[in-house]
């Protein structure tokens, strides 16, 4: 009998950590989290087992990030630190019988596995995050046929519900291609704006001052975040704008406005690691090669910041552009250092 129940508690310690391990993949799939649900309403102990090892995982985030330790073997050597929401007590004399603490326990369990169970299956049926790093790119494809392409540097937050689609810019750029669902509305947040699209292709930056919002198809509703009252997931942003294709929305802190793109392909550029710019400030052209490269460039007198430049760029080639101002007489020879050109003005 007690070889049979160490069997089935090892049986659920394994299955808990095949599910922690799934759980916490970069691309876990929506039919995998409802399956994740079902498991957890067959029986409270799967919650005890899977909380356990959810505050072990937790407690080694900074001691192992590869998550390369043995969990079984940590969680046997920590049996003292953890409580049992259902404990096995053996052999209990008939005055001591812990049948009514065992209910209460179980009731406790039960009522954590449907709370859990309609957070994930209410709430949160997917939550992702996804990153690039400097000189990065990469393209995400969701359940849904959306795909997001992210930008040098670049952190979202994708979270997928039954009635709506949301994915927080963290940071950086990304191109979102949205696929057509009229019961789920796709919503990007980003710090000050909040840009609502079903159906549509769109770029949004967010800056240090700054979130910009390029219609590539399609059409946006972009509102500042702080005035986006929604009565309703499927609701669009109260006080939003339209912005078509081929317009792009400037939101600050305490107005948007919009303005018209000449030139499309090159907000778009960065998708095939090109850098398009057509009269641009040199301290712009400087700041955009900076975001892709570790190598900084670095102005060294304020009078080339006014500079104008048009042209087409490698995005990982500063010293092209070097070049290029070095034959056009705009700067010096320029002096290399640790991860950084200093740019000084021809004399």
């Amino acid at each position: 009998m007690d070889n049979a129940r160490d069997k089935n508690a090892d049986a659920v310690v394994d299955e808990a950590s095949e599910w922690l391990v799934r759980l916490n993949a970069p691309e876990v799939s929506l039919d995998e989290r409802r399956a994740f649900v079902a498991w957890l309403k067959r029986s409270p102990v799967h919650l005890a087992e899977y909380l356990r090892l959810e505050c072990t995982w937790a407690d080694l985030a900074d001691v192992d990030r590869s998550k390369t330790l043995n969990v079984q073997a940590l969680l046997a050597a920590e049996d003292a630190n953890v409580i049992e929401l259902t404990p096995h007590v053996s052999a209990p004399a008939p005055s001591m019988t812990p049948r009514p603490k065992r209910r209460f326990g179980m009731a406790i369990a039960a009522s954590l596995v449907f709370a859990v169970a309609a957070l994930f299956s209410l709430q949160a049926l997917f939550v992702g995050r996804y990153s690039t790093d400097i000189g990065e790119q990469r393209t995400i494809r969701l359940e849904d046929g959306s795909t997001i392409a992210l930008n040098t540097n670049t952190a979202i937050r994708v979270e997928l519900t039954d009635t709506l689609r949301r994915v927080n810019l963290v940071q950086g750029e990304a191109l979102f291609n949205v696929a057509k669902d009229s019961a789920r509305p796709f919503r990007v947040l980003s710090d000050r704006a909040v840009a609502q699209a079903v159906g549509t292709s769109f770029v949004v930056r967010r800056n240090a001052d700054d979130t910009v919002i390029t219609v590539i198809e399609g059409q946006v509703a972009v509102a500042r975040a702080d005035q986006a009252r929604l009565a309703s997931n499927t609701d669009v942003p109260a006080n939003a704008l339209r912005v078509s294709a081929g317009e792009r929305a400037d939101v600050v802190s305490e107005e948007i406005q919009t303005s018209p793109v000449p030139n499309l392909a090159a907000v778009t550029a960065w998708k095939t690691g090109r850098l398009i710019f057509e009269g641009q400030a040199l301290s712009e052209v400087v700041a955009e090669f900076n975001r892709y490269n570790r190598v900084q460039l670095v102005l060294e007198d304020s009078l080339l910041s006014a500079e104008q430049l048009s042209g087409v760029f490698d995005a990982s080639d500063p010293q092209a552009l070097v070049r290029f101002l070095e034959r056009a007489n705009v700067i010096e020879p320029a002096q290399a250092g640790d991860e950084r050109i200093i740019l000084t003005p021809r004399r």
